[in-house]
């Protein structure tokens, strides 16, 4: 869920910011005409690599049990997801709302629990594309400043929490650009700076460290490339939490989406961008919860959820703003809250650091 991005082509594109809220993407980067670092086919080929064996993993029952959350939250990411945005300085603010009243059991039935939950965050986010590379792709580097009213470490919807600050993250990533696709690889440190004790139900963190690694494309489907197909696959790793024998398992967040780009001629050399289109996720556990501190009938179940939904971004170009919306209702989830994942965001480009041509 941290901002990315990579282009160094024409001027209109250069300028234009990442969507912050979505972490990666950046409808800018199809404006004028590319010179490929490599093939299309190459980009197809990556895509595809990625989606089947995201869809093999998925495909397979994923049982569980009461679950323990992982670090990264499901829904930062969307349309364009695998693309870097142009080298420059980048600063963001992002509100996610997640309302439920529903937790599915391993059936996928739903407990009957009284009450409802309404989990809210709001995030600071700076982001840095150079133009030093690295095997060829450009180097990045985020940092996220999060804050959070009702976190939600279990599947419980007990939870009462002031709006406070939670566990920042920091992240790394390459981005390259080829001629009908973008690729960007990243890794995510996620820091428990969040109020955690276990067992209270006031935490507003979750008190370990997680380690996340990335992996995605943006394909563009059209010579023009006015579509736009994207998937990330991100695996997630973390230590015990804090002052416990509990290892939260390993974790799989799949986000992505289809799209379309339409272009708004204004006065300047850079359009209005627009980008709507059809995002989604898919979250689960790879590896079961353990831990001595976990009763023997809990450990090693795991969870899943799916959220499908339309989004719709905007580039305004000479305010260099960029404007996001994001909805994603849940479904299909095992053993987790079934809810509904709303995303708004709004991102300034500080500075661009893209070089002109000569």
């Amino acid at each position: 869920m941290i901002p990315e991005a990579r282009t160094t082509r024409p001027s209109a594109r250069r300028q234009a910011p990442p969507h912050l809220a979505g972490g990666n993407t950046s409808t800018e980067r199809n404006w004028g005409n590319d010179n490929a670092m490599s093939n299309a086919g190459s980009g197809r080929r990556l895509f595809g690599a990625i989606f089947w064996s995201v869809l093999i993993v998925t495909a397979f029952p994923l049982a569980s049990e009461a679950q323990y959350k992982g670090d990264d939250i499901p829904g930062f990411l969307g349309l364009q997801s695998g693309t870097q945005a142009p080298p420059g300085i980048y600063v963001g603010n992002v509100v996610w709302v997640y309302p439920t009243s529903t937790i599915k059991d391993n059936s996928g039935h739903a407990i009957n629990l009284p009450g409802s939950l309404t989990s809210t965050a709001e995030i600071i986010l700076l982001n840095v594309v150079t133009n030093y590379k690295l095997f060829g792709g450009n180097i990045g580097g985020s940092a996220g400043f999060p804050f959070i009213k009702n976190r939600i470490e279990l599947n419980s919807l007990d939870v009462n929490t002031p709006f406070a600050y939670t566990d920042m993250f920091l992240g790394a990533s390459l981005g390259w650009s080829l001629k009908r696709a973008d690729i960007m690889a990243g890794y995510n440190l996620y820091i428990p700076t969040g109020r955690f004790s276990q067992g209270a139900n006031d935490n507003t963190g979750l008190g370990q460290w997680g380690n996340e690694f990335t992996i995605g494309s943006t394909v563009y489907p059209d010579q023009k490339k006015l579509w736009n197909v994207a998937a990330t696959f991100a695996l997630e790793f973390h230590t015990d939490k804090s002052g416990t024998n509990i290892n939260v398992g390993d974790m799989g967040t799949v986000q992505g989406g289809v799209g379309r780009t339409f272009y708004k001629k204004v006065s300047g050399p850079v359009p209005m961008i627009m980008n709507l289109g059809v995002a989604g996720y898919a979250q689960f556990k790879v590896t079961g919860d353990s831990g001595s501190d976990i009763p023997p009938a809990l450990r090693g179940y795991k969870d899943r959820v799916f959220g499908l939904g339309p989004e719709f971004n905007i580039y305004i170009p000479k305010p260099r703003l960029s404007l996001l919306v994001r909805y994603e209702p849940e479904f299909g989830a095992r053993l987790r809250t079934q809810g509904q994942t709303v995303v708004f965001s709004i991102g300034w480009v500080a500075k661009s650091l893209v070089k002109q041509p000569h």
